[in-house]
């Protein structure tokens, strides 16, 4: 009994905080409309990470299902709103937190070079990729765990289509995680800055 009343105690605050942080955005909204702020104002809110003090019991409680399997842990909600909207986009493709600055400049109309960015806009045409730290991935097609070797496919391929796909992912994946150590041991955006002088 008592350990029952931890994992719900845990999965209580949990949503108190959140009650918090609503109650918050709502006092700033209201604030950014009276001072004729609002129609000029984009609202951009998504958490970082899990909650890292939960035990995977207490989690399971607070998301009220088995996240055992598919790297569900990781699962998350970005908030992109502006007062102008008119109807809402739900986008259901795998995207991460590095997505979010390509989708933004996007949205904004920033000219920017996309291959400078380990992530892709969100609200584009490009297949959905999330790229873990131990290379484990998750694509429309398939989830890879990299550390459990274990694949996961979500969409009917042959078995030459499924070779092709995951190694083609599996390369991707590996380029895009070097670009991103490169670009932080080498500086390169400041490489990139001299070359244009």
């Amino acid at each position: 009994v008592f350990a029952g009343c931890q994992i719900k105690r845990a999965a209580r605050a949990y949503i108190a905080c959140h009650i918090e942080l609503d109650k918050a955005l709502e006092h700033m909204l209201a604030e950014l409309e009276k001072a004729g702020k609002l129609e000029n104002t984009v609202i951009v809110l998504s958490a970082d990470h899990y909650p890292y003090a939960m035990t995977e019991v207490q989690y399971e409680e607070l998301a009220g299902r088995d996240l055992s399997n598919n790297k569900d842990t990781y699962r998350n909600t970005l908030i992109l709103w502006n007062a102008g909207m008119e109807e809402s986009v739900m986008v259901t493709k795998p995207c991460c937190s590095v997505d979010i600055l390509p989708t933004l400049l996007n949205l904004f109309g920033f000219d920017y070079d996309s291959r400078m960015y380990a992530g892709r806009d969100i609200l584009s045409d490009a297949d959905g990729l999330v790229i873990f730290n131990d290379r484990s991935f998750v694509t429309d097609t398939v989830i890879y765990d990299r550390k459990e070797k274990t694949t996961t496919w979500r969409k009917e391929l042959t078995e030459e289509e499924k070779e092709n796909y995951l190694s083609g992912i599996k390369q991707e994946v590996k380029n895009r995680y070097n670009f991103s150590a490169y670009m932080l041991r080498q500086d390169y955006y400041d490489v990139l800055k001299q070359c244009e002088i």
